[in-house]
C-alpha cells in the first residue's frame, strides 16, 4: 500500500478533509471528556490514560506507518473541527483488514457527516487502495454506528472480541460497493 493517502488533497460535498495537526487536541478535548462519547471506549483509551493528544500522536505514528490513520473533519459552512474519519490497517482474527472508521464531537451527531465521510473514504479507499473489502468494528451496543455501517452498505455476519470488542465485523466487498454505486 504505497498510497500516502494523508498527503492528498480531500473534500466532500460539506466537509474538508485534511490530516490532524497537534494543535487540533484543544478541538478533541470536548471528545475525549465526553462521558457520552467514549461510553463504550475501553478504560485504557480514555482520560487521564488517553488523551486527546495521545489520540492525535496515535493517528499521526499512522500515517507515518501505515500511510493511513484518521484525518480532520473541517465543516465548510462554520469552519469549525468536527471530528475525524479515514482509513486504518486492522487485523481480524489473524487477517490484515481496511477498516472505515469515524469518531464525531457529539454536538454534530445526526446530521449525516458520519455517512458522508465514511462513504468518501470507502470510495478512496477501493479506488486508490483497490482492496477486496472494507471492514467497520463497532461495538455491539453503538447502534447510531452500526445504522451508518448499514445505510452505507456494509452488513455484518460475524462477532469479534479483540480490536477494542465486543465488536460487529461489517464489511462490504468491492464487488457489493460497484453495484451500489452509478458511474461517475
Amino acid at each position: 500500500m504505497p498510497v500516502n493517502y494523508y498527503s492528498y488533497s480531500h473534500e466532500s460535498a460539506r466537509l474538508i478533509i485534511r490530516p490532524l495537526l497537534l494543535d487540533d487536541s484543544k478541538y478533541w478535548d470536548d471528545f475525549m471528556n465526553s462521558d457520552e462519547a467514549t461510553a463504550l471506549f475501553p478504560p485504557n483509551l480514555k482520560p487521564p490514560h488517553f488523551t486527546a493528544e495521545d489520540w492525535i500522536a496515535r493517528q499521526r505514528k499512522r500515517y507515518a506507518d501505515d500511510q493511513l490513520g484518521l484525518l480532520a473533519l473541517i465543516e465548510k459552512k462554520s469552519g469549525d473541527f468536527i471530528g475525524m474519519s479515514g482509513l486504518l490497517k486492522q487485523e481480524v482474527e489473524g487477517s490484515p483488514e481496511i477498516e472505515v472508521g469515524y469518531h464525531l464531537l457529539p454536538k454534530f451527531w445526526k446530521k449525516g457527516y458520519a455517512r458522508e465521510a465514511a462513504l468518501y473514504f470507502m470510495k478512496f479507499g477501493f479506488t486508490v487502495l483497490k482492496p477486496e473489502s472494507i471492514i467497520s468494528l463497532i461495538h455491539i451496543y453503538n447502534i447510531p454506528s452500526q445504522r451508518v455501517a448499514q445505510t452505507n452498505g456494509l452488513t455484518t455476519n460475524k462477532k469479534v472480541i479483540k480490536n477494542h470488542g465486543p465488536a460487529y465485523v461489517y464489511r462490504i466487498s468491492v464487488e457489493e460497493w460497484a453495484k451500489t454505486r452509478s458511474p461517475q
